[in-house]
C-alpha cells in the first residue's frame, strides 16, 4: 500500500475553491457538535449503566474477604478493564455493584480523569461485613443532596428499628433480613428528579433458602421505592444485580425461571393498585439472544463453552409511564470474564 502524500490530498490544495472547503469544514465540525445519532435540535439521551464489576479491589486492599486478584498489577490491570468499558459505553450515570472501597472507586475515577472523562464519584460503605461488596456511583451530573447526604445506605443499626427489615418464614423458623448492599441516591436531569436505588440481592435463585431471604428483601426494597423516592416527589429507578429472573420478560435461556415474586413485588411497589407501576428496560431488546446478563463459568476455565451458563438477573427497572422515553435498551456483550462475569445493562431515557 502506498503511503498517503499529503501534498496530492485535494484538501490541502490550493486551487480548491475557498466555498468547498469552508463546506468540509463545517460538516467536520458538525460531527464533533452532534456525535452519532444526535443531530441538531435532537435532544441528546440520558444514558444509565448498571454494571457488576465483580470484585474491584484497590491495590493493597483487604476490604473484602473474597480476594479475586492478590497482585497489585492485576487490580491495576481489572481497573483499566473496567475504565475502558465505561470510556466506550460513555454513560452518564452507571450504578456499580461489587466496588469493595472508596479507594477502589477512586482508582476508577482516576484513571478516567487521564482519559479525559469527569465523573463524580460516590460511595457507601455496605453492612455486608463478609464479602466487603458495596455499591458505588459514578455521574457526570452531581447528585441531589438529600437530608445531608449524596448517596444514604438503606440499614438499622438499632435493633428496635424495624424499618429495613423484614421477617420470614424457613423450615417453620421466623428468620428477620435486611438488604446489607444497597444504595438510595437522587439526581435531577432537565427538571425530572428520579429517586435511585441500587441495589445487590443475595445470590443463588436456585437455593430455597436464599431464595426465601431474597423475596424479604423484596418487600424492603418495594416499601423504600414508596417511602424513600415517590413520597419525597421523585421517580423512581431501582437498578442493579437483583440474582433473579424477570417472569414478565423473556430470557435468552428458557430454562431459567424465577421461584419467587421479587421482581413482581418491586415492579408493584403500590400494593393498593393491582397493576405494576415499573418496567424492565429489557423488555425493549428485540433479540431474545441478547437477554442474558450474567456468565456462570461452571468448569472455571475463564472461558465461554458450551455447558456454561448465561442468564439475565441484572435489571434495570424504571416508572411505566416513562416506557415511551425508552430511546434504546441493550446489554454490552464486549467483555470476557477477565473483566466481569457480569454484563452492563444500558438505557438510554429521553428526560427532557
Amino acid at each position: 500500500m502506498n503511503p498517503m502524500r499529503i501534498q496530492h490530498n485535494p484538501l490541502f490544495s490550493a486551487s480548491l475553491p475557498l466555498t468547498v472547503f469552508l463546506i468540509v469544514l463545517v460538516i467536520s465540525l458538525a460531527g464533533r457538535m452532534f456525535p452519532l445519532g444526535v443531530a441538531s435540535g435532537q435532544e441528546r439521551p440520558f444514558r444509565i449503566v448498571a454494571f457488576n464489576v465483580e470484585n474491584l479491589a484497590a491495590p493493597r486492599s483487604r476490604a473484602s474477604k473474597l480476594q479475586r486478584y492478590r497482585w497489585d498489577m492485576a487490580r491495576l490491570a481489572h481497573a483499566e478493564r473496567i475504565a475502558t468499558l465505561i470510556e466506550t459505553l460513555s454513560p452518564d450515570l452507571v450504578n456499580l455493584e461489587e466496588v469493595t472501597s472508596r479507594e477502589a472507586l477512586d482508582l476508577l475515577v482516576s484513571i478516567l480523569e487521564e482519559k479525559g472523562l469527569n465523573y463524580h464519584g460516590y460511595h457507601v460503605e455496605s453492612a455486608d461485613t463478609y464479602t466487603g461488596f458495596d455499591i458505588a456511583v459514578l455521574s457526570r451530573i452531581p447528585l441531589d443532596k438529600v437530608s445531608g447526604e449524596e448517596i444514604h445506605l438503606l440499614t438499622s443499626s438499632d435493633p428496635q428499628d424495624s424499618s429495613w427489615k423484614e421477617s420470614y418464614v424457613l423450615n417453620g423458623e421466623v428468620k428477620t433480613t435486611g438488604i446489607s448492599r444497597n444504595a438510595l441516591y437522587y439526581l435531577t436531569v432537565n427538571n425530572q428528579k428520579i429517586g435511585f436505588l441500587g441495589l445487590h440481592l443475595i445470590a443463588n435463585p436456585d437455593n430455597h433458602r436464599s431464595n426465601m431471604k431474597r423475596s424479604a428483601q423484596a418487600k424492603i426494597v418495594a416499601r423504600a421505592v414508596r417511602d424513600k423516592i415517590v413520597a419525597k416527589g421523585y421517580h423512581p429507578i431501582v437498578l442493579g444485580d437483583f440474582n433473579d429472573y424477570d417472569p414478565a420478560v423473556e430470557d435468552a435461556n428458557s430454562d431459567q425461571v424465577t421461584k419467587t415474586d421479587v421482581l413482581a413485588t418491586i415492579k408493584n411497589y403500590d400494593q393498593t393498585t393491582p397493576e405494576d407501576e415499573l418496567i424492565n428496560v429489557a423488555q425493549k431488546i428485540k433479540r431474545l439472544k441478547d437477554r442474558y446478563t450474567s456468565h456462570w463459568d461452571r468448569n472455571e476455565n475463564g472461558h465461554a463453552d458450551s455447558e456454561d451458563l448465561f442468564t439475565m438477573i441484572d435489571h434495570i427497572l424504571i416508572p411505566k409511564e416513562w416506557e415511551a422515553r425508552i430511546d434504546r435498551a441493550f446489554i454490552c456483550h464486549t467483555l470476557d470474564l477477565t473483566t466481569s462475569d457480569h454484563f452492563p445493562v444500558v438505557v438510554d431515557l429521553l428526560l427532557k
